[in-house]
């Protein structure tokens, strides 16, 4: 202990006042860090895209949603949920409805549902999708390509994605989430079956060529006997013209004959009238019969005295 002669006495007393200011700035900055520290333990922060559940003390009381809230120190903690669209992808090896061994890559495109975020951390934590989606989604295509033919799994590659969502949708519907869509992004056939389909192929091929081919024969016979029976609709149709003309012509010529035969009944001299417009200008040298009509007088001859 040192003391201060301060008096001249000889009497030293305790310097007691810097050791108490070293122990004053200790604690401030103690209760400053506790402070400090207090503070950063009050607030937390919910990113965009989350869900923050409330622990107090271990149990869950609640949901908070994006942004800045305050909590206990302590006594309170927020576990952060995803609750964006998120994508499960896995490869199943399934058997069809035939029994042929198909192995099938599917994506799922899903999300939880924001207002069970709590529900779900209760039942599953943060493993929800080792623990519920990737087990639902096998279990979802293992029923559904048993409904149908390894065949019909491709050709009906549409009914199969609905069916595997409905049943999907089904299953996880008790988990409150959300599936937004599936996508079939594969299928992989055994070996043996993929040639059968191959040759199955190229038979279905092959025949459609020569029904192809029949359907080319066909037409062009039909186009022959189209231009056979055209040419022969011509000809007859020529055919009845040429007789319809000779018939025309007839039925004229014995018209012109009737008419002239009635002339002549009615006037007889009509028969003259045309021997008149046929006659050239020339007379005949002789006319049989009783009576001459027509007498050639020369026109060079003499007359004696």
């Amino acid at each position: 202990m040192v003391f201060n002669n301060s008096e001249g006495l000889g009497i030293r007393r305790p310097r007691f006042g810097w050791g108490l200011r070293r122990i004053m700035i200790v604690a401030l900055i103690i209760i400053l860090a506790a402070s400090i520290l207090l503070g950063s333990q009050s607030f937390t922060t919910i990113p965009a895209g989350t869900r923050g559940v409330l622990l107090t003390w271990g149990q869950v009381t609640g949901i908070l949603g994006e942004g800045l809230h305050f909590i206990i120190p302590f006594s309170q903690k927020v576990v952060l949920m995803d609750v964006t669209i998120q994508k499960a992808e896995t490869s199943e090896s399934t058997a069809s409805a035939d029994l042929q061994e198909v192995t099938t890559t599917i994506a799922v495109n899903y999300r939880l549902i924001p207002s069970y975020v709590d529900e779900i951390y209760i039942d599953l934590r943060q493993d929800y999708e080792l623990r519920v989606v990737k087990p639902n989604i096998e279990e979802s295509i293992k029923a559904t390509t048993a409904l149908f033919e390894a065949e019909e799994l491709v050709t009906k590659r549409a009914q199969v994605k609905l069916e595997f969502e409905n049943t999907l949708k089904d299953r996880l519907k008790d988990y409150q989430m959300e599936i937004l869509g599936v996508s079939i992004t594969d299928f992989q056939f055994s070996e043996e079956f993929a040639e059968a389909v191959e040759a199955k192929v190229t038979a279905a091929q092959r025949a459609l060529e020569a029904q192809n081919k029949l359907e080319q024969i066909k037409y062009e016979a039909q186009q022959q006997i189209i231009q056979a029976e055209a040419a022969a609709n011509a000809t007859i149709a020529t055919a009845t013209a040429e007789a319809q003309k000779v018939i025309i012509e007839a039925e004229a010529q014995a018209e012109a004959i009737s008419l002239i035969q009635a002339q002549i009944a009615q006037n007889p001299e009509y028969l003259q009238y045309l021997s008149i417009l046929q006659w050239n200008g020339v007379l005949p040298y002789f006319f049989g019969g009783d009576v001459i009509p027509f007498i050639e007088v020369p026109t060079n001859s003499t007359s004696n005295p």
